[in-house]
This record gives C-alpha cells, structure tokens and sequence, in this order.
C-alpha cells in the first residue's frame, strides 16, 4: 500500500497520547515531543478486472481512503498489559517497567474534519501541502432535502 503525504500536524508542546490494545484494560501511555509531523493518506486498489471470465485483480490504484493518519514517535511514560481472567488483574504487572523505552502514537483523522479545521479553525494544528486544498461542499440530503455543508480535500490542478 503505498503512502502519499499531504500535509503537516503541528504539535506546539509535548503531549501525552495513550494506545490502546485488543484487551480494553491494556493501554500505553506515549509522552510525544513537539514538532511537525507528516500527514499521509494510504492509496487503496479497487477490484478492477481485465477480464471478466477469468476475474483477475489488474491491481489500479483507484483512490484515497477517506481518512488521514499522523505517526508519531514518542517515550513511553507509563502502561498496563497485566494478566486478566474475566477483566479482574491477576498477579502482579508493573506499570513503569517500560518507561523510557521508544514507542509510538498514531492519530486517525478524518479527511472532512480535517478540512474544517483548515478552514474555519484559526488555530488549527494542520497544515495542507501547496498542491492540495480544503473545499467546503454543499449538498441536498437524499434523506430529507435539506441542504447540509460538509468539507473535503482537493488536489490543486
């Protein structure tokens, strides 16, 4: 799957993000420094066939998923992966046994929220590429023909 940035996150101070696990008790607690980090968005393939009778994938690259993601490294300050029998922590588990130690947090963003706070937050912590623009679209709803407003990324051509 290839990658594409599009922008930049702006973290402005060191902030503290939490991962978490399959176990809903589990989690990690990352200490991320300031900085600028990279927007990308994931390509996707579409099944398109070149022939029909024979259903063979020809592998196209047809879009952009419509979400967004920032990868940031960071140190972790704190965690829990003590051992559970139905949700109640069995033995013993210190939680800052791996502190120091290097790990990472990625934030999902979505495309039409990160749009909007392109365009109509003053502070917002994104910022666009020049080759790519945050549109504000209008639409009739299918639901109730009413008007809505919704917001969407653009390559400049």
């Amino acid at each position: 799957m290839a990658t594409k940035q599009i922008g930049w996150f702006n973290l402005k101070e060191d902030k503290e993000f939490t991962n978490t696990y399959e176990c809903a008790a589990w989690y990690e607690n990352v200490k991320v420094p300031a900085g600028r980090y990279p927007i990308v968005v994931h390509d996707y393939k579409v099944m398109h066939f070149e022939d029909e009778a024979r259903k063979r994938f020809n592998g196209e690259v047809d879009g952009h998923i419509r979400s967004a993601y920032v990868s940031m490294d960071g140190i972790i300050t704190s965690d829990e992966f003590g051992a559970r029998f139905c949700g109640v922590p069995v033995g013993s588990y210190d939680n800052y046994q791996n502190t120091g130690k290097r790990s990472s947090y990625t934030m999902h963003v979505y495309l039409y929220s990160l749009a909007d706070s392109v365009l109509n937050d003053p502070e917002t912590p994104y910022e666009l590429l020049p080759e790519y623009r945050a549109v504000e679209e209008t639409f009739v709803s299918s639901f109730d023909n009413k008007p809505c407003t919704t917001h969407s990324i653009h390559v400049n051509e």
